[in-house]
């Protein structure tokens, strides 16, 4: 199925709705007469003359039936990549006489596990594109005021009903920060995690871009691809990544790639935070100027090669080359990723406070003043992976004694305002935490609060669970799972769970105090 054009206002995006990302729709008000997940197909839509189902003509994209009552229909959909959003095309191909009149676009950062009724009632929505009429039978491309912040879910309304073949959703892929703050390596370069490709010698049969995909593509089809070269030299692409980082090992594939592969490689690299992004500007297209990452190296076809810098280097850019042409399926650069400057300057900030300051900012992380006092001593810390990672070891390296002081910080889940508010433990960051709680109906609050004292009683500390894009309903379920387990088991559920909060509230300081020095 032949694949469109990208329209020129999107040609420098990445398509953050793409079906290779995992984008899902998870919700439509309708589709009687073609299926919601239509409108996420790769390739151009279809027109089949003559074809029809038992519930209408067939259509090659998301048509709900005719309203027959006032309001308009609408679709929520789960972005494979999140991001900041430009812009989006919706395509009424083929629909004719039934496409809507207008269309408008909201969206939303929340957490990927987040369910339509979730979401449904989130007051986080805000509006991408205003209401604007659209053509039928045309790719509609609108254009965005200005980049979104980041965001995970998108809201597409039709007024007031009708058929949309594609909706494709442009911009660029902004990576959760916590992604580049665990420990371990991490792929710099993949698509999701804001690797995009800044330049390439020839993309003639396939685009570089589908070198940062997940997965290892289907087929050949599915990879970069040169024309075959008929003068000296070697074809190449330049990765931006999507984190500055330290290279620890590269996977170059070239699956599917038999007859075509290239035989060697040459990986070339830039800093641009030693540079200056001019200077960079200057060389993503220049012969020399590079350093050398992984030497001139062999390769063979069909297969995974794994392969090691020459030296630790912090790099933004990476230049692939391919002797002397053809295709490659996916690389994976996977890396350390490093401090931006902002968090460079928050982690300086929080290093040069006050120890009882800085205790403070602990307590309110994490009740334990055991905790507290000794991530105080550990400063300074070299990096924002050390601090999370020392708030784990710390944690885990504490006794019962110290975990059930952390517990007693916690507000009842369940409980009043009033009742909150008295807590004196409670961390300074617990707004939100209870979100579903908060709203949820009397008899949900009545059960969470009995249940809240069998608890109690049963463990002697209160419930403990990361409330985090949870329910209250999923909440109420999770207690009446734990209710009935040993002391001991619950102690490490609960402890379990208090890491994770200690890290979410690690999280928000951090991101909070951006800029602050």
């Amino acid at each position: 199925m032949a694949t469109p054009p990208v329209a020129p206002e999107f040609a420098h995006l990445v398509d953050l709705s793409a079906d290779a990302l995992g984008t899902f729709v998870l919700f439509a008000t309708d589709d009687y007469f073609a299926e919601k997940e239509n409108l996420l197909k790769p390739g151009a839509p279809e027109w089949r003359e003559g074809a029809y189902t038992d519930k209408g003509k067939w259509m090659d994209g998301w048509e709900s039936q005719r309203r027959r009552s006032d309001g308009h229909d609408f679709a929520v959909i789960r972005l494979g990549a999140s991001g900041r959003v430009h812009g989006a095309l919706v395509d009424t191909t083929h629909f004719k006489g039934n496409a809507p009149q207008a269309v408008s676009l909201e969206a939303i950062d929340a957490p990927l596990t987040a369910t339509p009724q979730w979401l449904d009632a989130a007051d986080g929505w805000f509006e991408v594109l205003p209401r604007q009429p659209v053509k039928p039978d045309a790719p509609n491309a609108l254009l965005a005021a200005a980049p979104t912040p980041r965001v995970t879910h998108v809201r597409l309304r039709i007024f007031p009903d009708g058929g949309v073949a594609r909706l494709r959703v442009y911009g660029e892929a902004v990576a959760e920060p916590r992604t580049f703050w665990r420990r371990g390596s991490v792929d710099l370069a993949a698509l999701e995690n804001g690797g995009t490709i800044a330049a390439v010698s020839d993309q003639f049969f396939g685009p570089p871009s589908n070198l940062l995909l997940p997965g290892r593509g289907v087929n050949m089809g599915d990879g970069w691809e040169t024309r075959r070269r008929r003068t000296p030299g070697s074809d190449w692409c330049v990765i931006k990544l999507g984190r500055r980082g330290v290279v620890e090992r590269l996977e170059l594939d070239t699956h599917f790639f038999k007859g075509n592969a290239p035989q060697a490689t040459l990986v070339e690299a830039l800093d641009e935070e030693a540079l200056g992004a001019e200077a960079v500007a200057g060389l993503l297209h220049a012969p020399k100027g590079w350093q050398t990452l992984v030497t001139r190296t062999p390769l063979v076809q069909h297969r995974r090669h794994q392969l090691e810098p020459d030296r630790p280097l912090a790099v933004t850019h990476l230049r692939v080359h391919i002797f002397p042409h053809g295709g490659v399926n996916r690389l994976r650069v996977f890396g350390v990723a490093l401090d931006g400057p902002g968090e460079r300057a928050r982690l300086e900030q929080l290093n040069a406070l006050p120890a009882d300051t800085a205790s403070a900012v602990f307590l309110a992380c994490c009740g334990a003043r055991a905790f507290a006092e000794t991530m105080t001593a550990l400063r300074p810390f070299g990096s924002w992976r050390e601090v999370f990672s020392a708030a784990e070891s710390v944690w885990w390296k504490l006794g019962t004694t110290a975990w059930r002081d952390a517990f007693a910080a916690h507000p009842r889940l369940g409980a009043s305002k009033k009742a909150k508010a008295q807590s004196a433990k409670s961390a300074a960051w617990s707004k939100g935490e209870q979100r579903g709680v908060g709203t949820s109906d009397k008899a949900v609050r009545a059960r969470l609060a009995a249940l809240n004292d069998a608890y109690f009683e049963k463990f002697g500390f209160i419930f403990i669970a990361c409330a985090t894009g949870k329910s209250a309903p999923e909440l109420l379920a999770l207690l009446e799972e734990r209710l009935p387990r040993s002391k001991k088991a619950e102690l490490e559920t609960a402890a379990v769970e208090q890491a994770k909060i200690t890290r979410l509230r690690l999280e928000k300081w951090l991101l909070e105090h951006e800029g602050e020095g």
